[in-house]
């Protein structure tokens, strides 16, 4: 499996960490701030690596499910037809409190912190790539933290939650990446 895309993408990475700017009128920041979180998804997907038994045969889809409110709205549409590690992405949306155990990739949109918690706790040690925006997701055990600063979209990794549930995140990933360390 290959693990290291073009260097293309890894440049376009590198503009989404380094900013962006919001053009037009108020109403089209948001979904400029959306367009650019579902990127990093997809960028998130394609530089991560499963445990083979987990993506089963070769025709198995890489799913990518919205858990919850889905804040992204029609940003989504732009990973249609995309593919990641020579497979088809597949987009789910599931309910607060379903579970996303047959999801490779789950962002965890807004939800109670309590069932937050309750689902991080149900995929904790499983090969499901967990991201979030919440202040304490890292904490409680999510990997990917969507963090905005100064109108640029950054992200943090808890490389031990991701190493025990048995994924790798590419080193050209992790480098871009604020890395969060866990207490004790």
């Amino acid at each position: 499996m290959r693990l290291q895309p073009g260097g293309r993408l890894l440049g376009v990475l590198l503009l989404l960490v380094a900013g962006f700017t919001g053009i037009g009128t108020d109403q089209s920041i948001p979904a400029e701030k959306a367009r650019v979180k579902v990127t990093f998804l997809y960028h998130f997907a394609q530089f991560s690596s499963w445990p083979e038994e987990v993506l089963g045969d070769a025709a198995t889809p890489i799913r990518l499910c919205i858990l919850g409110k889905d804040p992204f709205g029609s940003a989504l549409e732009q990973l249609q037809g995309k593919t990641v590690h020579n497979r088809p992405l597949e987009i789910r949306h599931l309910p607060v409190g379903a579970s996303a155990r047959g999801c490779h990739l789950v962002f965890m949109g807004p939800m109670p912190k309590q069932v937050l918690q309750t689902s991080l706790k149900q995929l904790q040690n499983q090969p499901v790539l967990t991201v979030g925006e919440g202040e304490d997701f890292l904490k409680q055990g999510g990997m990917v933290r969507l963090v905005e600063e100064k109108n640029r979209i950054q992200f943090e990794i808890n490389i031990t939650a991701a190493r025990r549930a048995g994924l790798q995140l590419s080193a050209r990933l992790l480098r871009l990446a604020r890395i969060y360390e866990e207490a004790g």
